[in-house]
């Protein structure tokens, strides 16, 4: 009895040792995140991550809407002062190389696209046909010298043989009564139409000396030549081409280019005569042209075309907004060196200074 007693005795203390040592381990592990310190600090790190998106948003708003401010009134302040359009052009005088006669082309001088000086030959026709008329129209006129020769000595022969015959009546009185009327009158008349073929032979000198000039220009038609400096364009001739009056051959481009730049008509009230111009050339997008204005359109550019845009119509209310014409010179010294360059048709940007 007392061995078993003893026994259970044991077992109890055991028991209780391993419970109290389970609960100390329980205690331990409940106690020990609380006392970590560790985990304190990352609670309020996710808050301040998610408001730093809202910060920088914000930050470039208020950046863009300063930027967005200031060129606004740069902008309001440049438009007050200044009329710009995008519709303009560059233009030039462009007259045309016509054949005055009529040929076949012997020899073409210039080339496409070349410089050629005032009084340059360019194209060179056949000269033979028109040789042969000059020296027509010489012949011509040397046989009208002659018998305009002819006539006035046909005159002074009259007036010698009347003064002979005048001589030898002198001694017969009775005869020269006779024959005085008869004689005189015949005399008269003989003079009077020598008189009348001679100044025809006159007039006939004169209209032969009209066809020899006539010949000499229609012989030096022959050689095609320009009439202004400028650049050979549009070349339509080859040798052996036969040519009409009339028919262009090619045009030359005088280095003169201006500007015509097409504003609405609302930007016309500050437009005047005489104020500077910028002018941005597409073909030379790096580099600005100064000029002035020349002249504005006396009337918009659709009233220029061949069937008016703007004429009455069902549509009384229609107030479509009309382009004028503003003409404007190129200053030589911005253009320098680009005159050739700056070819009629390219587009540009102007804006003109109103301030």
């Amino acid at each position: 009895m007392e061995r078993l007693e003893s026994s259970k005795q044991t077992e109890q203390i055991t028991h209780m040792n391993t419970h109290k040592t389970s609960v100390s381990e329980q205690e331990v592990t409940a106690i020990a995140p609380i006392e970590s310190p560790r985990d304190e600090k990352p609670v309020s790190r996710p808050r301040n991550r998610k408001l730093l998106p809202f910060l920088i948003v914000g930050v470039t708003l208020g950046a863009g809407a300063i930027a967005a401010g200031i060129y606004a009134y740069r902008y309001m302040q440049f438009a007050k002062y200044h009329q710009v359009t995008d519709n303009a052009y560059v233009s030039a005088d462009i007259y045309p190389v016509n054949s005055r006669i009529a040929g076949v082309v012997m020899a073409v001088a210039s080339k496409d696209n070349q410089s050629v000086k005032p009084g340059e030959v360019l194209v060179q026709l056949d000269p033979r046909e028109y040789q042969v008329s000059l020296a027509q129209a010489k012949a011509d006129l040397e046989l009208a010298k002659q018998q305009a020769e002819t006539a006035r000595q046909n005159i002074n022969n009259v007036v010698t043989i009347d003064t002979g015959a005048n001589s030898q009546l002198a001694v017969n009185p009775a005869a020269q009564s006779r024959i005085a009327a008869s004689k005189s009158q015949n005399i008269n008349q003989q003079v009077e139409l020598n008189r009348q073929q001679y100044k025809t032979a006159q007039a006939a000198i004169a209209q032969k000396q009209a066809e020899l000039k006539q010949a000499e220009l229609q012989l030096s038609y022959t050689k095609i030549t320009a009439m202004l400096g400028g650049q050979v364009g549009n070349k339509d001739v080859r040798v052996g081409q036969q040519v009409q009056p009339g028919q262009t051959l090619m045009s030359v481009v005088q280095p003169n280019p201006w500007v015509i730049a097409n504003f609405k008509e609302t930007q016309l009230e500050k437009i005047r005569p005489g104020q500077k111009a910028e002018i941005k050339i597409a073909a030379f997008p790096s580099r600005k042209f100064i000029g002035k204005v020349d002249s504005i359109s006396p009337a918009s550019f659709s009233r220029f075309a061949p069937t008016p845009q703007n004429s009455p119509s069902a549509n009384s209310n229609n107030n479509t907004v009309q382009r004028v014409p503003v003409k404007i010179m190129l200053e030589p010294e911005s253009i320098r060196g680009y005159e050739s360059r700056i070819s009629p048709g390219i587009s540009a940007d102007v804006t003109v200074e109103t301030r």
